[in-house]
């Protein structure tokens, strides 16, 4: 499995970006030093699809930031993306994992300890698990799990959890302590004024939180 090198995950949707292209925002996350985005742009049929991957994979060339593609393991193949990141109703992961090979990430969404269970045992390289706090973007999987569920999960998980859902820097870093491995966020990224400044707040947050959190 590959490892799992960072903690911060920016969640594409590119109606949050407040009118601006999902490239240029991306691309300046991206330089203020963004290490993973997925691609989940899930309406985008394949060849308008495909052609956003490759934009931002042409973007983030000169950086270290990974390109995973939500559900769409052909398009990651066919791009050179660093992965794929699988819903819970998707393929299952080991099905995917055959497809992509062993040395590009696969990830998984989950929102219950059963689910984060079949995503590892099925050869997930990490979960993202929540929603953790309330936010809009996510009321269709629920109340909030809330921290102590995320804490349960952590304890229980043996590959990388990322913690989504209302998520801020200052939650980053509860996030962090109750066992999380880092966390994935949408809007509070992607609608930003300043992205970069956004990026740069998440990183020093994690960073604040520690190796041993």
């Amino acid at each position: 499995m590959p490892p799992v090198q960072f903690r911060l995950y920016l969640v594409s949707d590119r109606s949050q970006t407040g009118g601006r292209p999902l490239g240029e925002v991306i691309a300046l996350a991206s330089q203020a030093g963004l290490p993973a985005v997925q691609v989940r742009e899930r309406d985008l049929p394949t060849r308008e699809l495909a052609a956003l991957v490759r934009m931002i994979r042409s973007a983030v060339a000169d950086r270290p930031t990974r390109v995973l593609v939500n559900d769409r393991a052909d398009i990651a193949l066919a791009l050179g993306a660093d992965g794929v990141h699988l819903r819970a109703s998707s393929l299952p992961p080991g099905r995917v994992r055959a497809m992509i090979g062993p040395d590009r990430l696969l990830g998984v969404s989950t929102h219950s300890l059963e689910e984060v269970r079949r995503a590892q045992d099925d050869g997930a390289d990490f979960v993202v698990f929540g929603p953790v706090y309330d936010t809009p973007s996510k009321h269709a999987y629920g109340r909030p799990q809330g921290i102590d569920r995320l804490a349960e999960v952590c304890r229980i998980a043996r590959v990388p959890v990322f913690a989504i859902g209302g998520v801020t820097p200052g939650r980053a870093v509860e996030a962090r302590r109750a066992g999380a491995h880092g966390v994935a966020v949408v809007s509070s990224i992607l609608s930003a004024p300043d992205v970069p400044a956004a990026v740069r707040a998440f990183l020093r947050a994690l960073h604040e939180a520690g190796p041993s959190a």
